[in-house]
């Protein structure tokens, strides 16, 4: 039996196919696009989501010599970006991504109606106009006709499972994000509901991950080349399907994913709630809980230096490893996009210290590869200081593939490093989900061991440590001077 697992992404959708050895048969991938048709506001048209699913279902099929071996499929999923739709679960407007921010004032009176904290508690994350609640508001504020009109508010995950078997079910990871969602209760929060005007029937079902839903309709079967017998399971949220393809499983496991922004998710026994405002969610393996943290734009100050210096990144990476030294006196702090966790300074700008006539592009390359190294130190602190007791840091996405950045994480946290060989973590994920509903693997500790790969990575030189722990007090003792403070 083989099975799929399906990233549907901010700006495209993956596919990998996987069999009951955890080999990884074919892979298929397809973009779309967000529109921006306002100051703030970032759209996106839902049906781009399954045209580009068909074509990277197919595409990772199609060297498969029987592709009614298919027999599962499991979704991972963008969080928190909403879209109305009617009767038939066909979109009434473009979906509002998790990157609008049009809702910033019904943000505001949601805090003022419920209680900033009381909003952290229940949901596990705070009021924000990203998130559904203050987007709804906004809808039934600006847009009452929609709103009115609207069957159902959901997200891309139900979205695509009712495209894919004909319901509209959503997961707790999923759900959270909504801030719709008690995750202590695991149901629909009233309250909330009521602040912002919808009853619970025009939200989805809520169902565990890995909870069968059924199987695809023969719509979807013909449109994916499928059999109309291969069995739908309920997915989650893409960090919680990364935190799996990686084997982030077990408490005090940590995974850092490293795309833009760099997201930082660890495992617990019990949710983490903490004045930092750390994100508590339901893992996808039961009794568990996951704890997210996202350090604002790392990835993309990397990207947008490289732009300006041009060149390529093994150029970049290759040069500044040379640098160590040269660079010790700079220190540069990466809030190209603000400053995000721990210290939620979104007006906070980067900044550049010890800059000479000595230095070059690529001690400067270095300074900044070490800073989100720092942030993430600093990130880590808080999780541990909280009571998470740290045992192993996963490292996943673009900045993984650098030996250099790697250690310098290292050596700036203090932990090893494992390096996922396999870049695709949520699809991995999604496809363990499959696996496991199917039963070809027994438990999610099975697909693990049968779907990761990593490679160890251990920095093992103390002078190294002892340099880095000097220039991250150094950073430390600097910030309140590059957060704008004297």
């Amino acid at each position: 039996m083989l099975f799929i697992g399906l990233d549907v992404g901010t700006t495209g959708a993956k596919a990998v196919v996987a069999d009951a050895d955890g080999r990884i048969l074919g892979k298929g991938y397809r973009e779309y696009e967000l529109s921006f048709p306002g100051t703030g506001l970032v759209e996106q048209d839902a049906e781009d989501w399954w045209k580009a699913s068909i074509e990277a279902i197919r595409c990772a099929t199609a060297g498969l010599p029987d592709r009614s071996a298919v027999s599962a499929i499991a979704l991972s999923t963008q969080g928190a970006t909403m879209l109305a739709v009617d009767r038939d679960g066909e979109p009434l407007a473009p979906a509002i991504t998790w990157m609008d921010r049009r809702a910033e004032d019904q943000a505001e009176r949601l805090r003022g109606a419920i209680g900033g904290e009381e909003l952290y508690r229940r949901t596990g994350w705070t009021a924000s106009s990203t998130l559904d609640a203050a987007k709804l508001l906004w809808m039934r504020e600006e847009r009452p006709e929609l709103f009115r009109r609207a069957a159902c508010f959901v997200s891309t995950l139900e979205f695509m499972n009712r495209r894919l078997c004909g319901r509209f079910v959503i997961d707790p990871t999923n759900a959270a994000i909504r801030q719709l969602f008690d995750i202590s209760t695991r149901r629909w929060d009233g309250e909330i509901l009521d602040a912002v005007g919808v009853s619970a029937d025009r939200l989805p079902e809520v169902l565990p991950s890995g909870e069968e839903l059924g199987k695809l309709t023969p719509s979807a079967a013909r449109a994916l080349g499928l059999s109309e017998e291969v069995r739908v399971f309920n997915g989650a949220h893409d960090q919680y399907c990364c935190a799996l393809g990686a084997g982030a499983i077990s408490p005090g496991d940590m995974l850092l994913s490293t795309g833009t922004a760099w997201v930082v998710l660890g495992v617990t026994g019990q949710p983490l709630f903490t004045p930092s405002h750390i994100v508590p969610g339901i893992h996808p393996v039961g009794g568990l809980y996951g704890a997210l943290a996202s350090l604002a734009g790392a990835g993309s100050a990397l990207k947008w230096y490289r732009r300006l210096i041009g060149g390529d990144f093994s150029e970049m990476d290759r040069e500044a490893a040379g640098r160590i030294d040269s660079a010790s006196d700079l220190l540069f702090y990466p809030y190209l996009s603000g400053a995000g966790f721990p210290h939620g300074r979104p007006d906070v700008h980067g900044t550049l210290t010890g800059l000479t006539l000595r230095h070059d592009k690529y001690d400067v390359a270095l300074a900044l590869m070490e800073g989100v190294a720092f942030e993430t130190a600093l990130t880590l602190e808080q999780f541990a200081s909280n009571g998470m007791g740290i045992q192993r840091l996963i490292m996943t996405g673009g900045a993984s593939k650098s030996r250099l950045w790697s250690e310098l994480v290292g050596y700036a946290t203090g932990y090893g490093i494992s390096r996922m060989k396999e870049p695709d973590t949520g699809c991995v994920g999604a496809a363990m989900i499959a696996g496991t509903g199917l039963g070809i693997f027994k438990d999610y500790a099975e697909a693990v061991r049968a779907m990761v790969r990593d490679e160890p990575l251990t920095p093992d030189d103390p002078s190294r440590f002892a340099f880095y722990a000097e220039k991250l007090e150094r950073y430390r003792r600097e910030l309140p001077r590059a957060h704008g403070q004297q």
